[in-house]
């Protein structure tokens, strides 16, 4: 009886225990970044009026409540400071799956910003750095970042380019780098870039003496950085704007791995198939680009990324045997065409040795071809295929002291197929006839080897002052020319809110290749050489404010002229000079833009003849004007307004003469003698977004030259050289587009 009693007694503390256990319930969830669905960790989500029962989201966004019995509840999470709480209502019952909820909520908005600063390199000497989302939002940039270039310190006004012509040196003067890898097409025709836009992170602009690490230019380098793909989930996004549609997918293979891939193509050759003015048929031109990532993280130490980037463009036109065009011109009469594709391929490894030296290998290979077709001119094809190696150690000596070697090597196999009217022409000669001009004929295949070391010390030899010194060393087997260039630097913390900058540079260009190649050029030319000088001063005001002004001079030597018996030779020099300033109101509450005024002077000098002229850029007074006004999260609105003297252009004063087709020769004034009136344009912008749960909507509207002023960027004649018509900026009067992200 008394193993009975035990028994029974011992049943019943079971069986009141059973129900104990089975009355707590665990609900496990998410906390999600409302529109983007990306994890939000550290959110608190608790039974309401039952703070007691709680739980914290981890990294990956989840979290587990344990409830004590069956029954409803009311579950809230909130933000504090961020927006207003949110509830979900659950209810628990025996035998039924536990719910998963998933809360949405609005994240911490971090303000993007503009600064003067470096943040991806240590250098500060007459750089600037911008973030792709400030650009992204610049009035008139129909959401393109790249666009925005223009409206930076040193860059003059390109008409119907968005490519940078920088202090003096023209747009092709430049050295275009994305990801520590070289990209030789960063813009479409017609001023677009060939980047998704919301792949852009930000982009250095070294305006003058930059690092010898970099490639062989005399004007600026643009270094862009492209973000990183999301790594907590797939998405993607869906862009469609006045001139193209594209879309972007992104996100993780597994915790080492993930990958971004976007392509984008025009449409509006699809919708309207030509135009016709004045004799003149232009079937509208199309474009197409992609850009793909890979990063692997191999291991602590090694990161692995692939690099896919591709872009084309064609145009085809007709002119009119009867056009005043073609009696100027009679050899374009006819068909014309014009296309052009780049690709790239690359693979970089980037490498921890130790705790203080750091290393970059490259390898990748580029791909250019361009085909052109005018009238009865003739026709050119030219391809060219590069593989491209570079090296860049990086090591950290001691406290302030940074030490950088360099390497590059670049085998280039180029294909010329040429018949065409060979006219040598260059900005020193203002009468170039083309009908006149002698066909030549060249079909070549050949290969060139190049390669450069650089070094570069970086030093704080003082408390606040730092010296920077470096050289580099090219050579090339084309036209075996080598150069060995130093370059120097000073930072001088004046204050903790003033900075002193100064730095000189030496550089070196290879001539384009029409320039170089045989028949149609001069392969015994040498490189257009420069000298650069600048010195600067950046001063912060406050946390919101802050300025920075730089001055500086460039010297040009062994420029390129055309010439009856050798097609061209080195034999002109040019100089440009001038001081910029900056003011910027920093993103810092709903009102934030720039200022930027250019003061300038270029001039080229043709050394045979003694002429001297303003180079065809040369913009004296350059302003621009940038405003953005935050209404809300979803509403802001943006202006842009740009101002600048007139550009030089060369008149025609009438003719003398006649070729022996009978048409009339006209007689040219001084180079660049004439000055084509003030050029300025006012542009507004109104963006509107929506967030929903799981996906966000972005739109924008865009009214560009609101007050529709007339700018006028050349003149046009008739054959007879008696009538002069203004040729006016053509431009989108709206912009648009819509963006959906999931």
């Amino acid at each position: 009886m008394r193993f009975g009693w035990l028994f029974l007694a011992g049943l019943a503390g079971i069986l009141h225990v059973i129900p104990a256990i089975a009355a707590e319930w665990a609900v496990s969830g998410s906390v999600l970044e409302k529109g983007s669905r990306r994890p939000l960790p550290g959110v608190q989500v608790s039974v309401q009026d039952h703070s007691s029962f709680s739980a914290l989201s981890d990294e990956k966004g989840h979290f587990q409540l344990d409830l004590p019995s069956a029954g409803s509840y009311s579950l809230i999470a909130v933000l504090p400071g961020v927006g207003d709480p949110v509830f979900i209502e659950v209810k628990l019952e025996p035998g039924a799956v536990s719910p998963t909820p998933v809360f949405y909520l609005r994240a911490p908005v971090t303000l993007g910003e503009m600064v003067v600063t470096a943040q991806r390199a240590p250098e500060r000497v007459s750089k600037s750095v911008i973030s792709g989302k400030t650009l992204r939002r610049l009035a008139g940039s129909s959401g393109d970042p790249l666009r925005g270039l223009q409206s930076l310190p040193g860059v003059a006004t390109v008409n119907g380019s968005s490519a940078p012509a920088v202090r003096g040196s023209g747009p092709g003067d430049n050295a275009y780098y994305v990801d520590d890898l070289y990209v030789g097409k960063l813009f479409h025709y017609g001023a677009i870039s060939v980047f998704n836009a919301d792949l852009i992170e930000d982009f250095n602009l070294y305006a003058a003496a930059f690092s010898p690490h970099y490639g062989n230019v005399t004007g600026a380098v643009i270094d862009v950085a492209l973000r990183e793909p999301r790594k907590d989930r797939l998405g993607g996004k869906v862009n469609v704007n006045l001139m193209g549609a594209d879309f972007l997918l992104e996100g993780p293979q597994d915790e080492d791995k993930s990958f971004y891939f976007a392509a984008r193509r025009s449409y509006i050759d699809l919708l309207l198939k030509e135009i016709e003015q004045d004799g003149v048929t232009v079937q509208i031109p199309n474009y197409w680009d992609y850009q793909g990532k890979y990063l692997w993280q191999v291991n602590a130490a090694n990161r692995l990324s692939l690099h896919l980037h591709g872009a084309g463009d064609s145009l085809k036109l007709n002119i009119a045997a009867n056009s005043e065009t073609a009696q100027q011109q009679p050899v374009l009469a006819g068909d014309s065409s014009l296309s052009d594709e780049n690709s790239m391929q690359g693979v970089v490894l980037d490498t921890i040795v130790s705790g203080a030296a750091f290393n970059m290998l490259a390898l990748e290979r580029t791909y250019h071809r361009s085909s052109r077709r005018i009238g009865t001119a003739g026709e050119l094809t030219f391809t060219q295929e590069n593989l491209i190696l570079r090296e860049q150690t990086r090591t950290d000596i001691g406290d302030g002291h940074e030490l950088s070697l360099g390497a590059e090597f670049i085998n280039a196999k180029v294909k010329i197929n040429a018949d065409y009217k060979n006219a040598p022409c260059t900005q020193f000669e203002p009468n170039c006839d083309l009908t006149t001009a002698t066909r030549k004929q060249l079909s070549d295949v050949f290969s060139s080897n190049a390669w450069s070391l650089s070094l570069q010390d970086r030093k704080r030899v003082l408390e606040h002052l730092t010296l920077v010194g470096g050289v580099r060393r090219s050579a090339e087997d084309y036209l075996h020319r080598d150069y060995t260039e130093p370059r120097v630097g000073m930072e001088w913390e004046w204050s903790k809110d003033t900075l002193l900058t100064a730095g000189w540079g030496r550089h070196n260009q290879m001539p384009t290749g029409e320039q170089v190649v045989r028949q149609f050029g001069n392969p015994n030319l040498g490189h257009i050489r420069a000298d650069h000088s600048v010195v600067g001063i950046a001063q912060k005001v406050s946390a919101d404010w802050n300025w920075k002004t730089e001055a500086y001079y460039k010297k040009l030597g062994n420029l390129v002229i055309s010439d009856p018996l050798l097609n061209y030779i080195n034999a002109a020099s040019g100089k440009a000079y001038g001081i910029e300033l900056l003011i910027k109101k920093e993103e810092t509450d709903r009102l934030s833009g720039w200022f930027v005024l250019n003061l300038a002077k270029s001039q080229r000098r043709n050394d045979v003849t003694g002429e001297s002229f303003r180079f065809q850029y040369d913009q004296p007074v350059n302003t621009t004007l940038v405003g953005t006004f935050k209404l809300s999260e979803a509403w802001s609105f943006g202006m842009k307004w740009n101002y600048h003297s007139g550009t030089p252009y060369t008149p025609i004063l009438g003719t003398s003469g006649s070729y022996p087709d009978g048409r009339p020769i006209p007689v040219y004034a001084g180079v660049n003698s004439g000055t084509l009136p003030v050029y300025h344009r006012l542009d507004l912008r109104v963006d509107r977004n929506y967030v929903f749960d799981r996906w966000k909507l972005s739109t924008y509207f865009e009214l560009n030259n609101v007050y529709q002023r007339k700018n006028i960027v050349g003149y046009s004649y008739d054959p007879a050289y008696t009538r002069r018509d203004p040729v006016y900026a053509f431009v989108l009067p709206l912009s648009f587009g819509v963006q959906g992200e999931f």
